[in-house]
Order: structure tokens, then C-alpha cells, then sequence
């Protein structure tokens, strides 16, 4: 009985050996197929499903950023419609008020917002080799980072050199066309047509700083979509709350170069293709260019806009400022623009 008991145990298991290797051979019939079977279409279907999701993920990614740039650029624009300024002499009260908000907005932009945001890595950085140094019980110090610094004073001197560089140039070019008797005789109006050259050369290079900084918020908005759509929708309303008391400073400056309002709106707009070169760069590179922005862009860009308000456009507020009135109201100004940086600092 045992010996019969013992046979059909057998049995049974035989058989399910072989029931399970039908259905797995069945699971798995490519094993009959020939070899070039796994490099044909059918083998590779999966592979290819996977490729097709992932292009797809990224051209979501360009569309979202993309868009979220262009929107931050064209809200602001939309806005210098509403700005009632201009070059008359009218206006030149209003447009005062306007610069000082400028100024106030560039350094409270460079001092609040760029440069802290370049000192986060180096802090990092130096916090971990300087933990690292206690651990082994080291009594030396490794120097402080110096690159920030080196980028701010790399910014200032940069746009020192580039005006010092225009104005030799167009004091080249107009003793080249004159004699000394047509000089004499036309003495000041040469004045005032140097007087505007000289502004005119600032209100190109804050239009060089700002397009530097729209290339900074698109690898930001970039880097924020690649990390999820939530951190790049609030980045996008950051920075478009950041660039709105920006451009309108930056359309005052240009007012101000003796640009008309057209044109100073135009050359506004143009500075976008800042951003979304920034924005399609962060994404073709998959976030990898923050260390460069961190290290070497963002220093570089405070140093143009600390140039750009102390050289160029709190010395305008100076001149003709009799009136006590007036010149609170651009104090006022001033302060306001920096307190809305502040304000956007703290929620970054």
C-alpha cells in the first residue's frame, strides 16, 4: 500500500512538472523563436515604449517652461502700457520717482536676491570641509571662497571698462569728423549731445545686465519643471512677481537714455529671448548648469545692476533735486523698491 501510495505521489508531481513547464514555455515562447528574433521590432516593443515615454516627459517639460517663460515676459510688458511717462519735461517729475524705484529694486535685486543665492553652494561647501576639519581635529583653516566677491567686482569692472570703452569710442569718432573752428563754434551743443550719448550708454548696458538676469530666472524655471510641475509653477510666480517692479524700472531707465516709449518697450520685450534661452539651455541640460549660474552668472549679473544704480542712475536723481518735496518722494521710492524685494526674498 505504501509502495502504491508512493507511485501516484510520483505521478502527481511528474505531472505538475510538466503542466508548468508547458505554461512557462508557453509564457516564454520566444525561446523558439530564432536567435534574431531579439533584435527584431516585436523583441524591442518594450525598449521602444520606454524611449517614446520619456521623449514624451521632456516635450511635456519644454511646453510647460516654455510657456511659463513667455508668460513672465509678456505679463510685465502688457503693464508698460500703463506707465505714463515719457522724455517730455512734464514727465520728469514722475519719471524721477520711476528711476528711484529703479535703483532701489537693482540693488535690493543684487543684495537680497542674486548674491544669496550665489553664497548658498559656497556656504555649503565651506560648512562641510570646515565640519570635516573638526573631525580631524585640525587646527588649519582652509581660505574663505572668494568667488562671489570676485564675481561681484568681476560685474562692476566689466561695465566700467565696457562704458570707459563706448565713450573713448564716440569721443574718437566725433573729433574725427570736426574741425577745431566748427568745434568753438558749436561748444554746447556738443556738451548736450555728449550729456545724451552718456546716458544713452547706460541704458544699454542695464539692457545687457537685464538680459543676463532673464537668462538666470529661464535656468531656474527650467530646472524647477525638470524637479515637478508644482516647484515650477511656483517658481514661475516668483519670478514673474520679482520681474513686474523690474521691468518698470528698467522701461524708467531707458526713458530716461532717450528712448521713446515705443522703442523702450520694444527693446523690453527683445531682453525675453534671455529667458527663454536660459529656460531651453536648463532643460537640454537636465539642471546640470546650476553650479555655473551659482558661481560664475549670478555674481556677475549684481555686479552690473550695483554698477548700473550707483554710477548711472542715482547720480541722475542728484541733479536738479532742489525741491524737498521731490526728494522724499524719491527716497520714498527708493526704499519701496527695495522693500519689494524683501518682500519677495522672504518668500522664495
Amino acid at each position: 500500500m505504501f509502495h502504491t501510495n508512493r507511485n501516484s505521489l510520483i505521478c502527481i508531481l511528474i505531472a505538475c512538472f510538466v503542466m508548468f513547464t508547458l505554461g512557462h514555455s508557453h509564457s516564454h515562447s520566444h525561446v523558439d523563436e530564432p536567435p534574431a528574433f531579439k533584435y527584431s521590432k516585436d523583441a524591442n516593443e518594450q525598449y521602444k515604449i520606454t524611449k517614446e515615454e520619456k521623449s514624451v516627459t521632456n516635450y511635456d517639460i519644454y511646453v510647460k517652461a516654455l510657456s511659463s517663460t513667455l508668460f513672465i515676459s509678456v505679463v510685465p510688458f502688457f503693464i508698460l502700457f500703463f506707465i505714463p511717462i515719457d522724455g517730455t519735461i512734464e514727465k520728469q517729475p514722475l519719471l524721477k520717482i520711476l528711476l528711484s524705484f529703479a535703483s532701489g529694486g537693482l540693488l535690493g535685486d543684487a543684495f537680497l536676491h542674486l548674491i544669496p543665492h550665489a553664497l548658498v553652494p559656497s556656504a555649503t561647501e565651506s560648512g562641510h570641509s570646515h565640519s570635516h576639519s573638526h573631525s580631524n581635529e585640525s587646527e588649519t583653516h582652509e581660505p574663505h571662497d572668494i568667488s562671489v566677491g570676485l564675481g561681484v567686482l568681476g560685474g562692476i569692472i566689466t561695465f566700467l571698462v565696457v562704458e570707459k570703452a563706448v565713450r573713448l569710442f564716440s569721443e574718437d569718432h566725433g573729433h574725427s569728423h570736426g574741425t577745431e573752428k566748427k568745434k568753438n563754434d558749436d561748444k554746447s551743443k556738443k556738451k548736450s549731445k555728449d550729456k545724451k550719448d552718456e546716458i544713452k550708454i547706460a541704458g544699454y548696458l542695464n539692457l545687457a545686465a537685464d538680459f543676463t538676469h532673464n537668462f538666470t530666472d529661464g535656468l531656474a524655471i527650467g530646472a524647477s519643471f525638470i524637479a515637478g510641475n508644482s516647484i515650477g509653477y511656483i517658481t514661475t510666480v516668483t519670478i514673474l512677481l520679482h520681474e513686474i517692479p523690474h521691468e518698470i524700472g528698467d522701461f524708467a531707465i531707458l526713458v530716461q537714455s532717450g528712448c521713446s516709449r515705443k522703442k523702450a518697450m520694444f527693446l523690453q520685450l527683445l531682453t525675453a529671448f534671455g529667458a527663454v534661452s536660459g529656460t531651453f539651455l536648463s532643460i537640454y541640460l537636465q539642471g546640470s548648469s546650476e553650479g555655473l549660474v551659482s558661481s560664475l552668472i549670478l555674481p556677475f549679473t549684481a555686479g552690473g545692476f550695483i554698477y548700473i544704480a550707483t554710477v548711472s542712475v542715482i547720480p541722475e536723481l542728484l541733479e536738479s533735486s532742489n525741491k524737498l518735496s521731490q526728494s522724499i518722494k524719491e527716497i520714498l521710492a527708493l526704499l519701496a523698491g527695495v522693500y519689494m524685494m524683501v518682500i519677495i526674498a522672504q518668500y522664495e
